[in-house]
């Protein structure tokens, strides 16, 4: 059974922690969650804003010192406290709970994500464990389920010279999953190549891909190696491989085949000993069918697949990544914005981003260069979010008006059956909503992740939802 510590502080009463279902040990101040964890390593521990003897953040400081990667969940009841863990985030917090903003679920779902990934960390062995703590991984953010499976993944191939496909979605973070998988395995001090092969035309890809000869094209003016010999003894990462031309697909299958190559308009073979790992937000299967892709190359790159989950499937993971996008953009243009509001963060929360992680960096990026200001706010935020939607309706033509109940997306009113509402009994979008929410809940029989993917809603803006339709499941 896993050890949850609760470390209370002057907090009386936590109603939050009795609704969770979870054994939770308290104790009153730091000094004796210590001296606990040093007794009998925890699974996790809740540690309130306010604490006596020991500062939350010198608390936090002393757990990592004596059991790394042990989840750490901060209970924020102020603005102060808020920025504090905000500015020591890489401190070692896994995540933070408010009781003002967030819902009782949400903290249920957090504690199960921070069991969830120690489990997962206490069953690496120690090199692996130390690799996890010391490269790659502590770069990539996520807390949630979907992230936990994609580093138990990652841990399956550290140190296995393994050809591997990176599939996802434009911007879920296939680059740095790619580095990761460079950063953990055996090539980790050769050299890590990255070409983008859309951006480059494709009448010159070859080129820069296996080098050419002087005098065999116009403009070759003298000899060039290319990326593969760049990347000899090393890791080359060829994303977006499913727009590669089939000729051009053939020669990376002789690479993978036989690791050689030839420079355009040379006579001349090279060997070269190269990992490769390939990236595509492409359905290659269907592009086989179509014989836009070569079938045996598919095979090659295959070997060993890892998806990676788009952003609006892990919502929980959002405020963890802004944060750390913000402290980037900080340092990258010099500015003191390092901070979004609960009501900001609610609105990144809910959002869709169909461009996952690199639009929620680029919007950011946006709202911190236009407001020369420390805190992001609601007003901030939603300008840029309605800006951002505004731009995609116009993206998609002849898309025919619907009027949806505020907070749901274009899907919701139409998921449940027909005959589970009706139709002809609904005077407002107030009653749709309830109606469509009441039988979201009825068909998948309370279960509430079930229901905000049916719906086409995140599961904070089911569960406020809920407390607006006074829809709380009693007992």
């Amino acid at each position: 059974m896993a050890t949850i510590l609760y470390v209370s502080g002057y907090q009386k009463e936590f109603p939050e922690l009795r609704s969770i279902g979870k054994n939770i040990d308290t104790v009153q101040n730091g000094m004796i969650a210590i001296s606990a964890v040093q007794s009998k390593p925890a699974n996790a521990v809740i540690i309130e804003d306010n604490l006596p003897l020991m500062t939350p953040t010198r608390l936090i400081q002393e757990l990592v010192s004596i059991q790394p990667n042990l989840p750490l969940i901060s209970i924020i009841r102020s603005e102060e406290r808020r920025r504090e863990i905000i500015d020591n985030f890489n401190l070692g917090i896994f995540g933070w709970f408010e009781p003002e903003h967030n819902h009782e679920s949400e903290l249920g779902s957090l504690l199960e994500h921070a069991i969830n990934f120690h489990q997962f960390y206490l069953g690496l062995t120690r090199r692996r464990q130390k690799d996890m703590t010391a490269v790659g991984f502590s770069k990539m953010v996520g807390i949630s389920e979907p992230m936990i499976q994609i580093y138990r993944f990652l841990s399956q191939i550290m140190n296995k010279d393994v050809t591997t496909l990176l599939l996802g979605e434009s911007g879920t973070g296939k680059n740095l999953a790619a580095r990761t998988l460079h950063q953990t395995g055996l090539r980790r001090d050769k050299p890590f190549i990255h070409v983008n092969c859309p951006a480059i035309p494709s009448e010159l890809l070859e080129s820069e891909l296996f080098g050419h000869e002087k005098g065999s094209f116009t403009g070759a003016d003298e000899r060039k190696d290319g990326k593969f010999l760049a990347a000899n003894s090393g890791t080359i990462f060829l994303d977006e491989i499913g727009d590669m031309s089939p000729s051009l697909q053939a020669k990376i299958l002789r690479v993978l085949e036989s690791g050689e190559i030839e420079r355009v308009g040379g006579a001349e073979t090279h060997k070269v000993n190269v990992r490769i790992i390939s990236a595509t937000n492409q359905d290659l299967e269907t592009k086989i069918q179509q014989g836009a892709f070569r079938q045996d190359l598919y095979h090659r790159i295959n070997v060993f697949p890892i998806s990676l989950p788009p952003l609006r499937d892990r919502p929980e993971d959002i405020p963890a990544t802004a944060f750390s996008i913000l402290r980037s953009l900080a340092k990258k243009h010099n500015i003191a914005v390092k901070y979004i509001s609960p009501e900001g963060m609610r609105l990144l929360i809910e959002y869709s981003w169909p461009g996952n992680i690199r639009e929620l960096e680029n919007s950011l990026e946006r709202i911190v260069l236009i407001n020369d200001i420390e805190i992001l706010g609601q007003k901030e935020i939603e300008q840029e979010l309605t800006t951002r939607s505004a731009q995609e309706s116009k993206s998609v033509p002849d898309a025919p008006a619907v009027t949806q109940p505020a907070g749901l997306s274009p899907a919701t009113a139409v998921q449940p059956p027909v005959n589970s509402i009706d139709l002809g009994e609904i005077k407002t979008l107030k009653e749709l909503e309830y109606k469509a929410i009441v039988a979201g809940l009825a068909r998948t029989n309370w279960n509430l992740t079930t229901t905000a993917q049916q719906l086409g809603i995140s599961r904070m803006t089911l569960y406020r939802k809920l407390d607006q339709h006074d829809l709380r499941k009693k007992g």
